[in-house]
């Protein structure tokens, strides 16, 4: 029998948001692991490290996501009739809150869930609670979920083609930028980020990310440092993709007029600032700058289907498969583990070769 602590409302919601900005993001709930510390590790030597060490376990997004669901828990318990106990919560708990809130409309699909019962899961573990958010009842709830909206089902984001991203790298390397107005330079950057983002397989999050410090030419080729991957804050070095002189045709000249066009910009600036400005662009950037690119082209998805930032990451996948490239190669640019599966879920067998994939992938066959 777990322990049902009295509670007052507001007494779980978390109330460490107002403190100084650290050069590390601390979970949300830092002063909840304070007063649990006493009872779990007593107080001794090592104790203040211990809570340090679990109040950095998390990406700072991760971190914020996770407290803003934990949050939003709270509340929903503490407005029903019987106010259930939100730590520990029963898995009951759960399940009553994604049928009543959470999903309410369909807001949520049944695939995008996993953020939610993974921040109560990781609060109730750090607490030293069992997770409320597992179990064979909930898990036929989420498989009953999905074939009811599966009856609704939205447009399936499907891998951009090749021969699209060539296109728009074959606009940017023919325009005439002699006296580029304003628009043609916020197009050029839409441009610029999407064929460089496509060329290293990167999610949008991360392709926008970059910083000019990220971007090095040598005699090596191309240098990208990637910063920041989803899943990699803990590494103690951030992974380098090395493209080799002209290994993607046109894709070096296409930098250098870019950063003619920029303008001067500092180490720390992004990549994608023009001169003057101070941009830090958002992880969704990507997606708004390639629908850009799209209109531009007036080029769109098949009926059905849609492309969005991440149909790049699926695109550069299918497009170096069709090209013949191997498995361990695509999973090393990409970022896949060999052993996972997930890189399974990008790779379109039914991409076809192509020149253009030839273009951005041919360099990764053996000669």
């Amino acid at each position: 029998m777990s322990f049902k602590p009295p509670h007052s409302r507001g007494s779980y919601a978390l109330h460490d948001r107002a403190r100084p900005q650290a050069s590390l993001e601390r979970v949300p709930w830092f002063q909840a692991l304070q007063r649990r510390a006493a009872e779990r590790f007593g107080r001794h030597e090592g104790t203040d490290g211990i809570l340090n060490k679990i109040a950095h376990s998390l990406a700072a997004g991760t971190a914020k996501s996770y407290g803003g669901h934990w949050q939003r828990f709270v509340l929903w318990c503490e407005d029903q009739s019987d106010q259930p106990n939100p730590l520990p919560a029963e898995p009951e708990t759960v399940i009553r809150w994604l049928e009543t809130d959470v999903t309410v409309g369909d807001r949520v699909a049944e695939q995008s869930l996993q953020p939610y019962l993974s921040g109560i899961n990781k609060i109730h573990e750090d607490l030293g609670y069992e997770r409320p958010a597992l179990g064979i009842l909930l898990k036929s709830y989420r498989k009953g979920l999905a074939r009811l909206q599966g009856l609704k089902r939205k447009p399936a984001r499907t891998y951009l083609p090749p021969p699209v991203v060539e296109e728009l790298l074959l606009w940017a390397l023919d325009v005439d930028l002699t006296n580029p107005t304003a628009s043609l330079r916020r197009r050029y950057r839409a441009a610029v980020a999407v064929v460089f983002t496509f060329c290293f397989f990167a999610r949008g999050g991360t392709g926008s990310a970059l910083l000019n410090k990220h971007v090095r030419s040598s005699a090596a080729g191309t240098s990208v440092t990637l910063a920041h991957e989803k899943g990699r804050a803990g590494k103690k070095t951030a992974r380098v993709i090395v493209i080799p002189p002209g290994a993607i045709p046109g894709l070096e000249e296409l930098l250098q007029r870019w950063t003619q066009l920029r303008g001067c910009a500092k180490d720390h600036e992004s990549f994608y600032s023009l001169e003057g400005e101070r941009l830090r662009p958002p992880s969704t950037a990507i997606d708004t700058w390639l629908q850009e690119c799209l209109l531009m082209l007036d080029a769109s998805a098949p009926d059905g289907e849609t492309w969005s930032g991440h149909s790049l990451r699926k695109g550069a996948a299918s497009g170096a498969s069709a090209r013949g490239v191997s498995l361990d190669r695509i999973c090393y640019v990409g970022g896949w583990s060999i052993q996972s599966k997930a890189v399974w879920d990008y790779i379109d067998p039914t991409c076809p070769d192509s020149a253009a994939a030839c273009r951005f992938f041919g360099w990764l066959r053996p000669a």
